[in-house]
């Protein structure tokens, strides 16, 4: 059984065991973004995020069948946010059909009280992928340039 660590006490900084840190497995691997005009596919949201990391969405949470005590693991994967419904996940969902970003991972991926992200639910994988705007921004811009792009004669 894998031991939960403690969790530093408000206001102090805890530095991390680099043996532990380097020991732990965490999945990365994220699931192919599926069509999003099947039955079936992910649903896409605009949630706003509160002051305590709270995404005002309880449509995601509720087309992935999460319920009040469902483990979660939540993962930063660059600037975007990865949760996942797993029986070690080390969060937990609340009564409320809500989902929280922890301080650190709203940090991680510039998400402030106030900002709008971009969350896609996906039931066939049981996972929730959270983009910030930062995010959703480079992919428009990305996309933005292919369209100014000359298309290739077929």
């Amino acid at each position: 059984m894998t031991r939960i660590p403690s969790l530093p006490l408000p206001g102090r900084i805890a530095t991390p065991d680099a043996e532990r840190v380097a020991s732990l497995t965490v999945p990365m691997d994220l699931p192919p973004l599926r069509d999003l005009g099947t039955a079936d596919g992910p649903r896409l949201s605009i949630a706003l995020m509160d002051g305590g990391g709270r995404l005002q969405d309880r449509g995601a949470v509720a087309a992935l069948g999460w319920n009040p005590g469902d483990r979660l693991l939540i993962t930063l994967v660059r600037t975007s946010v990865v949760i996942r419904r797993r029986p070690d996940g080390v969060f937990v969902m609340p009564r409320k059909p809500y989902v929280a970003l922890p301080a650190p991972v709203r940090r991680g991926c510039g998400a402030l009280a106030g900002s709008r992200l971009l969350l896609v639910a996906d039931p066939v994988h049981d996972v929730l992928i959270v983009h910030p705007e930062v995010a959703v921004q480079a992919m428009l811009r990305t996309f933005h340039t292919s369209l100014a792009a000359p298309e290739e004669a077929s």
